[in-house]
């Protein structure tokens, strides 16, 4: 007796995640025409079982179902406003609709293309197809209506059935891979916002360790640097920067000083006047700071780096390290040499008490056009009440405590 054939079994099963979508919408007035699209579109599960059938009986075994082979899920609308309700709901329940085939002219209600305006405001990946046995739209008319894209075609009537199965299978595929390149372009995204954020993490992180580093070094206190931050901030945006530049500058502010560093402690600390030589050597913390804070992409240090080297140059020219005048100066050195200036002689330091506010207004003033910008320092004397409140608000004492919080609004940029 003749062995019968055995059929090697093969799994045609697809990991569910990576299924396509396969559900359609079909948008016409006229019942027979969807009808007609099921027809084309739908896998008759009948004939289906007839083959299965027959195959157990040739090769003496069962043969396991296998899932349709490119059927769709279809769903009606006979409106276009019974369209956008089923269109809005499938997003709501996360089901979306792949695909959708609407007719042109649907009387009473909206025509084909004011239908695919609404569903897309809706749904703005769904792929549609416009059926139209008529002339009611041009294609340079459909782009005025609809605007340039590549997610609408249009389907002429009478309709070919191996054209429309052939451009329906096409058209989910394509909705498919739009969406798995959305979904890596989101993961992507995702891997990137990680790997930006750890970088400001270590970035925050090495400017909170400088400026800890030089507060160890100066006599000056956490809260002298969080005050310059916070005025040189004031003074900026009165001046008319914009505001990324004047986020930036509070931040970049505090590192006016961080060269101190390599300062030594009997020029730093020394509660008496300097000689000649401790001056000279003090001036140096201008360009260590620049050099510290050199080679940086970051905005925000290439201005603390133009801080650093120039906050004590002077308008004159009189000033150090490199002697510049006026408006080769960068101008965020020239707020931050007025905040610093103000900042320290209203507060206490080593070698002197601060000033009462009457004469430091007269020591400010008697500085305009010599040793500060005289327009920006016409603005900060118009903001002084508002520079007294900052002070008041962070004393010396609070030092420590704001360090913190100064450090951590950088990740905010």
């Amino acid at each position: 007796m003749p062995r019968r054939l055995r059929r090697a079994r093969i799994s045609w099963r697809v990991p569910v995640e990576q299924q396509q979508n396969r559900r359609i919408l079909l948008v016409d007035d006229n019942e027979s025409i969807h009808a007609d699209f099921r027809k084309v579109l739908q896998t008759d599960s009948a004939l289906t079982a007839a083959v299965e059938s027959a195959a157990a009986s040739i090769f003496d075994e069962p043969v396991a179902r296998r899932a349709p082979v490119a059927g769709f899920e279809i769903d009606s609308a006979y409106q276009g406003e019974e369209a956008l309700a089923r269109v809005l709901k499938s997003v709501e329940r996360a089901r979306p609709y792949a695909l959708v085939f609407v007719d042109v002219r649907m009387p009473p209600g909206w025509n084909g293309v004011e239908t695919v305006r609404r569903i897309w405001q809706v749904d703005s990946h769904l792929q549609v197809v416009i059926c139209t046995a008529y002339s009611d739209y041009s294609w340079p008319e459909m782009i005025d209506e609809l605007g340039e894209s590549d997610s609408f075609v249009i389907l002429k009537k009478p309709f070919d059935n191996i054209e429309v199965r052939q451009l329906a299978s096409a058209l989910v595929v394509k909705w498919s891979l739009a969406q798995q390149a959305r979904r890596t372009m989101c993961d992507l995204q995702a891997v990137v916002r990680k790997q930006t954020r750890a970088v400001q993490s270590a970035h925050e992180e090495t400017i909170y360790r400088l400026v800890r580093a030089s507060l160890c070094r100066d006599a000056e206190t956490g809260a002298h640097i969080r005050r310059t931050g916070l005025c040189s901030e004031l003074l900026a945006a009165s001046a008319g920067w914009p505001a990324e530049r004047v986020d930036q500058i509070r931040l970049a502010a505090p590192m006016h000083d961080v060269g101190k560093i390599g300062i030594p402690d009997a020029i730093l600390r020394k509660p008496a006047a300097l000689t000649s030589d401790e001056y000279s050597t003090l001036r140096d913390h201008t360009i260590l700071g620049a050099r510290m804070l050199a080679g940086s992409t970051s905005p925000i240090l290439r201005m603390a780096q133009e801080i650093a080297q120039c906050h004590h140059e002077r308008w004159d020219g009189t000033g150090y390290p490199s002697g510049l005048a006026g408006e080769q100066i960068p101008e965020a050195a020239r707020i931050v040499a007025i905040v610093d200036v103000y900042d320290a002689i209203t507060h206490d330091r080593v070698y002197r008490k601060g000033l009462p506010e009457s004469e430091v207004q007269k020591l400010m003033l008697a500085g305009r056009g010599t040793q500060f910008d005289p327009r920006l320092l016409d603005v900060f004397m118009s903001l002084l009440p508002e520079m007294q409140a900052i002070a008041q608000s962070i004393p010396d004492e609070n030092g420590e405590e704001v360090l913190p919080e100064w450090c951590s609004t950088l990740s905010s940029l």
